[in-house]
């Protein structure tokens, strides 16, 4: 079992807020995706055209990813927030599960105890949890990277992209991702 975060008092923000990247970081291409975790068409882009992008561009060194929050909603960014208590390859299973398993836990009548249920399943009790949805610097620190990114870069909605910085407009296909990634590489 891989070690946990030190969370037991409370939550490591250098840790927590770091970029969060998939790929090669010698890549030509970087993406960033800007996303909400309660955001349909976000999870539709996690379940359905990610893996795509990872086996064709990212795994081969070609693109690397950036995962940006941009929640939508207070649980959108609690789950943000427990996510980024895990580091590496777990921030990414967590992403993954929270995409994959969206419809369940945003919507239950208890979002909270659906949460710490996927939270347990990478290994974080449930104080560690509570602790990650509930610190103030890191809370703040998604919210003004939101900010940030609807004031100085326009993104006012999910899924939003950017390659080298420029916006990306329509692009939620994996055939639309394949245009843009041959005519910018």
């Amino acid at each position: 079992m891989l070690p946990l975060p030190a969370l037991a008092e409370g939550v490591d923000l250098e840790k927590a807020s770091a970029p969060r990247v998939l790929g090669d970081p010698d890549a030509k291409l970087l993406i960033t995706e800007y996303f909400s975790m309660t955001c349909p068409h976000c999870a539709r882009f996690h379940v359905e055209v990610l893996p795509k992008l990872k086996e064709a561009y990212i795994d081969t060194g070609k693109i690397r990813l950036e995962m940006k929050d941009f929640p939508l909603d207070q649980w959108a960014l609690r789950a943000s927030a427990m996510a980024r208590c895990l580091e590496g390859k777990r921030y990414f299973a967590m992403v993954d599960i929270l995409m994959k398993k969206q419809e369940a836990w945003s919507r239950a009548n208890d979002p909270y105890g659906a949460l710490v249920k996927l939270g347990k399943l990478a290994g974080l009790s449930e104080k560690q949890v509570e602790d990650c949805m509930n610190d103030e610097k890191l809370i703040d620190y998604i919210l003004n990277e939101r900010l940030t990114a609807s004031r100085d870069l326009g993104i006012s909605a999910t899924p939003s992209f950017m390659m080298n910085g420029r916006k990306l407009d329509g692009v939620f296909t994996f055939e639309s991702f394949e245009e843009a990634i041959s005519a910018a590489l």
